[in-house]
């Protein structure tokens, strides 16, 4: 799992391979882009409800591309923590 701020550049940079890879945001955490084999991408962003005991969810933002970009996945993303959080 690599790590590294998701900026255009970033996802501009993300290179189609045998198996899905993700790509963790440094600065939100659980926010990131996942690339298929098929080089397709979308925004993910990854919690739990309950505590560590809990298990892990995975939550589909939503493709890269209009209307997801970075910037506004990243926003949807802190709107979407701030949800789970009042839960």
């Amino acid at each position: 799992m690599a790590t590294g701020k998701i900026t255009k550049k970033s996802i501009d940079a993300l290179e189609p391979s045998s198996a899905s890879r993700l790509l963790w945001d440094t600065d939100l955490k659980g926010f990131g882009a996942k690339i298929t084999p098929a080089g397709s991408i979308s925004y993910v962003l990854q919690f739990r409800m309950g505590g560590r005991e809990a298990r892990t969810r995975r939550y589909t933002i939503g493709p890269h591309g209009s209307p997801w970009t970075p910037t506004t996945a990243r926003a949807e993303a802190e709107r979407l923590q701030l949800l789970i959080v009042d839960l």
